[in-house]
């Protein structure tokens, strides 16, 4: 290369660099699942528990005063809210039981806003009661055709049957509920897949969007840096997969991380399984080894990861729970109230659960960030 040649190559790599130090990102972690995810728990049981050693070392920076912290370097966008699309600054108020609700979200952005130097975009999209043997099911696990068409046949005949019952029924002059039209085939093919094809196409749009719901993002360039899925109650309850000990469960997961990666493009994006942990320690069994599983596969080795979450769950919630106190005297109540606000598959309503999951969730993904740099 010649003198004059070095100089204008020079030359315009100094031009250049101002540019590329101009280069801003915002780290974004997309928030998927059902119910859990959604989260209901109440954040006032983290007062309760402020003196907790998981809680008590980073409980004061939950708080400004009597109110709750409202971060300025992470945000949140929540397409999928029940009660209608939410964003803003993290703070409390993203979960789906009353206005300051929480879910793992609160936990998980405190972790990471305070890990990460950039800003960070949580993109939370979730639904209550849906499974990955229908609604989440992913493209490339889809049933085919002969397979839909077996099962329209089946949900045919069990129609009949239950028609037949209902007429039984009204003509003795007894109560009967009208049984449920069947699907037509059109109609079954919609269904298998539908939150997974709407879980993709709304993160697309708020990491098009987000400069706009979010003035202070403006210039910055999103980078996915993981995914957190909470999922699982309504397929472990299917009785039909407990005989294989969820081993669907185990490859529809699977799938649903190559085929969410692809779609979004990020084919070594950290994928973090929060485990399915209603009623606790006691309550570990076949789904969770399912769930596990799924992150042992050799393909996945380093940047899926199964957090066990068991141990968060609120054993003096429960205990309260199982003595009726949610229904008893004022005085009960009361001490219910302080700890849980529903029943034990949302982890009784329990902030305490809810705060740790996210923070668990949290340390899993920046550990496999931190090991893949």
């Amino acid at each position: 290369m010649t003198t004059r040649v070095m100089h204008l190559f020079m030359l315009l790599l100094l031009v250049a660099l101002p540019v590329l130090a101009e280069a801003k990102t915002v780290k974004v972690f997309i928030l998927s699942g059902q119910s859990n995810m959604e989260g209901k728990g109440n954040p006032i049981h983290l007062d309760t528990y402020k003196n907790d050693p998981l809680i008590a070392p980073s409980y004061d920076s939950l708080k400004n005063g009597d109110r709750w912290t409202q971060r300025d370097d992470v945000w949140i966008t929540y397409p999928s809210k029940s009660s209608g699309a939410k964003h803003g600054p993290l703070t409390v108020g993203y979960g789906t039981k009353g206005e300051d609700s929480i879910g793992p979200e609160f936990g998980f952005g405190h972790v990471v806003g305070d890990a990460i130097d950039e800003p960070v975009l949580l993109i939370k999209v979730a639904w209550g009661g849906r499974s990955i043997h229908k609604p989440f099911r992913p493209p490339g696990a889809l049933p085919t055709e002969a397979e839909l068409k077996q099962m329209v046949a089946e949900a045919g005949l069990k129609f009949e049957m239950q028609m037949k019952n209902y007429e039984e029924k009204k003509k003795a002059g007894k109560k009967a509920r009208k049984p449920k039209l069947p699907p037509t085939l059109d109609e079954l093919k919609k269904q298998f897949g539908e939150s997974y094809r709407e879980l993709v196409k709304l993160t697309k749009q708020e990491l098009a969007t987000f400069e706009t719901k979010f003035p202070a993002l403006k210039g910055y360039q999103p980078e996915i840096a993981g995914f957190i899925w909470h999922q699982g109650f309504n397929d472990k309850i299917r009785a039909e997969y407990r005989e294989t000990k969820y081993a669907d469960y185990t490859q529809w997961l699977a799938q649903f991380i190559r085929d969410v990666r692809e779609d979004l493009n990020t084919p070594n994006m950290p994928f973090i399984i929060g485990e399915l942990s209603t009623g606790g320690i006691p309550s570990r069994g076949d789904f969770q080894t399912a769930q596990a599983d799924t992150a042992e596969l050799p393909e996945f080795k380093g940047r899926v990861v199964f957090v066990p979450t068991a141990e968060y769950y609120d054993t003096k919630a429960h205990e309260l729970y199982l003595k009726g106190f949610w229904k008893g005297t004022d005085e009960q109540k009361a001490q219910w109230k302080a700890v849980g606000n529903d029943r034990p598959y949302h982890y009784l309503g329990s902030g305490k659960t809810y705060y740790l999951k996210g923070r668990a969730f949290g340390d899993a993904v920046l550990n496999v960030m931190k090991n893949h740099r």
